[in-house]
């Protein structure tokens, strides 16, 4: 039985063209003799969170349903452009026992025993490096902003006396929930929104019961 393959495509711009990655992808899986199942492209910046691609959500979804084992990019920058956000789908496919190709270091991410190889430990350890900075700036960045409001008069906690349902929480601190679902802690979003801790901790509370609804 051939092995199931599914080949993911992307470029920042509808100017841009993803054929070109299609072509060699395709060729690389007849070389392999894997099957293609799938051929996702997206014309999508990568540094756009994994809910918001419909791409990845649809990479995921095969995943989780058993339909390939292998996915072919032509580099990791394909997978996305955000360092957190690569290596939370890097994770979660090998959770799902899915190996990832990737052409321009003509290595395979898991080895024959589904288990993380040198290489990927190397090159996995290096995007954590990058993820680490990459919080940190999100994080200054967002403070500095938080600042200049609070300069300008704007107000930037929760309005006094307001009692809100989950559902109007969630709407109204919808940078709280992106915040904590990108692996802010409850007092990194404290201080990055001006939220207070007994806020952030009921929105944690409310995303992690969902989460297990969901399940």
């Amino acid at each position: 039985m051939k092995t199931k393959a599914v080949i993911l495509a992307r470029v920042s711009s509808m100017q841009q063209d993803e054929k070109r990655q299609v072509s060699d992808l395709v060729k690389i899986a007849n070389s392999k003799n894997y099957e293609v199942v799938d051929i996702i492209t997206e014309k999508i910046s990568g540094a756009k969170l994994n809910k918001d691609r419909e791409g990845v959500q649809r990479l995921l979804d095969g995943a989780r349903k058993g339909y390939f084992t292998k996915l072919l990019v032509t580099e990791v920058s394909r997978i996305g452009r955000s360092t957190m956000e690569t290596l939370k789908l890097i994770d979660e496919l090998h959770q799902l026992g899915v190996s990832i190709f990737l052409q321009d270091l003509n290595i395979e991410t898991l080895d024959e025993k589904g288990e993380v190889n040198f290489q990927t430990e190397l090159m996995v350890h290096m995007l954590s490096l990058f993820a680490k900075n990459e919080r940190r700036n999100t994080i200054d960045r967002i403070r500095s902003g938080m600042e200049q409001a609070k300069k300008n008069g704007v107000h930037c906690g929760r309005p006094k006396g307001l009692t809100d349902s989950k559902e109007e929480l969630v709407s109204r601190y919808s940078k709280v929930v992106d915040g904590l679902k990108r692996g802010f802690s409850v007092r990194e979003c404290v201080k990055l929104y001006g939220t207070s801790l007994g806020t952030v901790a009921k929105i944690r509370s409310i995303i992690k019961e969902d989460l297990l609804q969901a399940a």
